[in-house]
């Protein structure tokens, strides 16, 4: 059994996209404990500490989503790499959210401030934490691995990933993810009974189908700017899973729906 074992065959997937982040802080424990009620399974961003501890952040830099100005250790580009795990650990990953209302959730009264205030202080929070809760729930979870081209653990992030994920006894709820498909040949090798998915955001690989059917993906996860009919159609032909990110209209979510996608990454959920 595999990832998408856990569904139906003829079900449509609502994917929630680094949790229920249009009405949470992204990539918290507050947002996937909300996206758990509502979606099919999860999507979150896994890269490294400066000292190896896989943790959950999609930017590759802190200020976005923690108030990492307000301590005179950390400094400009606030870089995730340049700083420990326990470093990490000052910083708050949930006030931003009020104060940025990057959804206008706050404003049109879907949330209201009290709400994210009675919340606990929202630290970053590391793979193994997250799939600990997961598992719990019985929760399937789209990982995505950044590309660490650039840091000290690009030859060992895939194996470090997929040793929490077995310790964890989650080979069958983890689909992995990633824009670096080496990353993707890697998984295979290492632990070929967990599904993969190659990720693309601007231009489709050349000849596509060899592409993916080298890789031994069983998912293709492209944008929703450079996803059509033809290639949902072809690819899912191909008997590969196309997943489309990101899609926040309904209208749009059903029209890709009805064209063949499997799944489509959402930060709304209904």
């Amino acid at each position: 059994m595999g990832f998408w074992e856990n569904f139906d065959k003829d079900k449509k997937l609502i994917v929630a996209h680094r949790g229920a982040r249009s009405i949470r802080p992204e990539n918290t424990m507050s947002a996937f404990k909300e996206a758990i009620k509502n979606s099919d399974y999860i999507e979150l961003d896994v890269a490294f500490s400066k000292d190896g501890v896989p943790v959950i952040l999609h930017d590759n830099t802190l200020e976005r989503t923690s108030n990492v100005r307000e301590f005179k250790e950390f400094k400009k580009p606030y870089r995730l790499k340049d700083y420990t795990y326990k470093q990490l650990l000052k910083l708050d990953f949930g006030s931003w959210f009020i104060r940025d209302d990057p959804f206008k959730t706050i404003e049109k009264g879907i949330v209201k401030v009290e709400e994210l205030k009675a919340l606990k202080t929202q630290r970053i929070l590391t793979l193994d934490q997250v799939l600990k809760f997961l598992k719990k729930h019985n929760f399937p979870v789209n990982i995505e691995i950044k590309d660490l081209s650039r840091t000290p653990y690009d030859k060992t992030a895939v194996k470090t990933i997929i040793d929490i994920i077995e310790k964890h006894v989650m080979v069958n709820l983890v689909l992995l993810s990633s824009f670096n498909h080496k990353y993707l040949r890697q998984a295979f090798k290492i632990n070929p009974n967990i599904d993969t998915a190659a990720l693309e955001a601007k231009n489709h690989s050349k000849d596509l189908l060899k592409h993916l059917k080298r890789l031994r993906v069983r998912s293709y996860n492209p944008s929703f700017h450079i996803a059509d009919s033809d290639l949902i159609k072809d690819v899912s032909s191909a008997g590969i899973f196309v997943n489309i990110f990101t899609v926040n209209d309904k209208e749009e979510r059903l029209k890709l729906f009805n064209e063949g996608a499997k799944a489509v990454f959402t930060d709304v959920l209904e």
